[in-house]
């Protein structure tokens, strides 16, 4: 590919470097397409809200101190004493977590600033005498395989370094090697799952980046949709990704993360497609001239066929892809893990649950080593897992591993209703409570409920039919290990679950009634569900009232399975894959 453009400008040849730098990866966690969230790109052009295109400052009589008719009275009482008191209450706001005062200190500090006239701001365009070049991305070439603790000293190392660069620089984002640092930074929290910081980074760099047009524009593009797709928004990765193939030549990274996105969305045929036009550009030929599929090539196919549910084609390319990656790289614990994971999961899917778990299990284990129990990867591990072993019968082992899950899921940033609601649907409906299974057990699950109930509101997601069907699996999982009786300790244990429960049903019946009312789904049988749950929570509050046991108090029943799986509003997830190195 070099060759092909060797006679383009040499900021092309930084971009194909770029975009062949591997690095991270758009998939890993349990991607769930259909997000809660309406992709707003594709409806209005790329650029559209940077005022490109516009006058060209530059071309004005310089600005000066002075300058008349320009500059508004700045007073004469600026405070620095208050100022920097401000500056020292927020250092410490930052270091104790507390998001409240910074919030505040933040447009504080901003309002301190001396008033300036849209003349005043308005300046030339910033310097380009800087090239964006995979070597000066130091912070985002390192592995974080470290595990938790290392992962997490190193990203808050390249925190402070980006501080200290930013204080010395008077330009800020404008600074094309503090905007370069950002991109930097940017992928060290996609790296780390910090997708909130993620988030938040590429928000205030979008205009400066964009602006710039070529590389900087097809890296913010690439990171961003790897971004959306971390964050189960993959409907608005794939335009971002559309850009990029008009921008560029064609490239495999592109190809290939293009085919990852369609093949999230369920777009199967599509998915292949691309697929098929990365391999054709890079891959070698046998005699015959038939493409040799390298690794990568047998990964992405074979995730096609399994999402397809052709798994007599889609099992011998998963394991003859994982072979090749353990010769070739047999260092690289989470690649590896992210086959590992791969090809159990197809075995389950395919029905061959004890095959499964083997695999599942490495996955696990390679990802606790290298990235920690709390990321979103480990908590995906854990979920395939569960699912294998209460396929395969393992119902003890199944409920651990689905505890393990749904926690890790629970805190993360790019919380979602649906894997949490698959997780208690396995729970509820495929294993076997009260025969292999002991109820009391179900109480691990109360703190993630919690949880997950508090992250889902701070986000804003609990106000649809999906966080309505969702909590009603919370409250009816908290009713089924709610009973009265036991220990005075036990009987308050118990009793808080019961009132969460029914603060769970209370605000999902609504939610459930109103989503039949518009048409998204037909839920009544959940809002009939609702009264029965609510109804037991009032026989085991009256029987704890008289002080009578679960075996003594008649009238108590614990809400059955329904007679047919609650209909979700949102839409099923699709098996994740993790693509090759996305252009940095």
């Amino acid at each position: 590919l070099r060759r092909r453009l060797a006679y383009y400008s040499p900021w092309l040849l930084a971009l194909a470097a770029l975009l062949g730098r591997r690095g991270i990866s758009f998939a890993g966690s349990r991607l769930r397409p259909g997000s809660h969230r309406t992709a707003s790109f594709a409806t209005k052009a790329p650029d559209a809200d940077l005022g490109l295109g516009g006058l060209d400052m530059s071309a004005l009589t310089p600005m000066q101190q002075g300058f008349p008719g320009l500059q508004r009275y700045k007073g004469n009482g600026f405070d620095a004493k208050a100022c920097g008191q401000a500056c020292e209450a927020l250092a410490e706001a930052i270091g104790k977590g507390n998001q409240h005062q910074v919030d505040g200190l933040f447009v504080a500090l901003q309002l301190m600033m001396p008033p300036f006239s849209g003349a005043e701001r308005a300046v030339g365009p910033p310097r380009d005498d800087f090239m964006l070049r995979p070597e000066v991305l130091t912070w985002s070439d390192q592995d974080f395989l470290g595990g938790i603790e290392e992962n997490m000293r190193l990203v808050q190392d390249c925190e402070a370094e980006f501080a200290k660069l930013m204080a010395d620089s008077k330009e800020g984002f404008r600074s094309p090697e503090i905007l370069a640092k950002a991109m930097d930074l940017s992928v060290v929290y996609l790296k780390n799952y910090a997708l909130d910081k993620a988030d938040a980074l590429f928000a205030a760099i979008k205009p400066h980046c964009l602006s710039r047009g070529l590389p900087w524009n097809v890296k913010w593009y690439q990171d961003c949709a790897t971004l959306r797709c971390k964050q189960s928004r993959q409907a608005e990765a794939a335009p971002m990704l559309e850009e990029i193939a008009r921008l560029t030549p064609p490239h495999e990274a592109t190809l290939r993360n293009l085919g990852t996105v369609y093949n999230q969305l369920r777009q199967h045929d599509k998915a292949k497609e691309y697929f098929d036009a990365a391999a054709e550009l890079v891959g070698e030929r046998d005699q015959q001239g038939n493409v040799i599929l390298d690794k990568e090539d047998l990964w992405n196919i074979g995730l096609v066929h399994k999402n397809k549910k052709e798994f007599d084609q889609a099992i011998p390319m998963l394991d003859q892809a994982l072979e090749k990656w353990i010769q070739d790289e047999p260092e690289d614990d989470v690649t590896l893990a992210k086959l590992y994971d791969s090809v159990g999961s197809c075995y389950d899917e395919a029905g061959r649950h004890e095959e499964a778990i083997v695999p599942l299990q490495k996955a696990k284990e390679l990802y606790s080593r290298s990235i920690g129990t709390e990321s979103p990867l480990y908590g995906s591990a854990c979920d395939r897992l569960a699912r294998a072993l209460v396929h395969a019968g393992r119902h003890e082992q199944g409920l651990e591993a689905l505890v393990d899950a749904f926690t890790v899921i629970a805190m993360q940033d790019a919380v979602h209703p649906t894997p949490l609601f698959e997780l208690l649907g396995i729970l509820l409906q495929d294993l076997p409570l009260k025969k292999t299974v002991d109820l009391a057990e179900l109480a691990k699950l109360e703190l993630p409920i919690q949880a997950a109930v508090r992250n889902m509101n701070y986000r804003g997601l609990d106000r649809d039919g999906n966080c309505g069907v969702l909590y009603e699996r919370m409250a009816r999982t908290l009713v089924l290990c709610s009973a009265p009786g036991g220990s005075p300790e036990e009987q308050a244990a118990s009793a808080q679950r019961r009132k969460t429960a029914r603060t769970l049903l209370m605000h999902s019946g609504p939610l459930v009634e109103a989503a039949t009312k518009e048409g998204l789904a037909d839920l009544r049988h959940i809002s009939s569900m609702i009264k029965t749950e609510l109804e037991a929570l009032d026989n085991q509050d009256a029987a704890a009232r008289l002080g009578l046991g679960p075996a003594s108090a008649p009238g108590i029943a614990s809400p059955a399975a329904p007679a047919r799986p609650p209909q979700t509003v949102a839409p099923p997830p699709v098996a994740p894959r993790p693509v090759a190195a996305p252009p940095v």
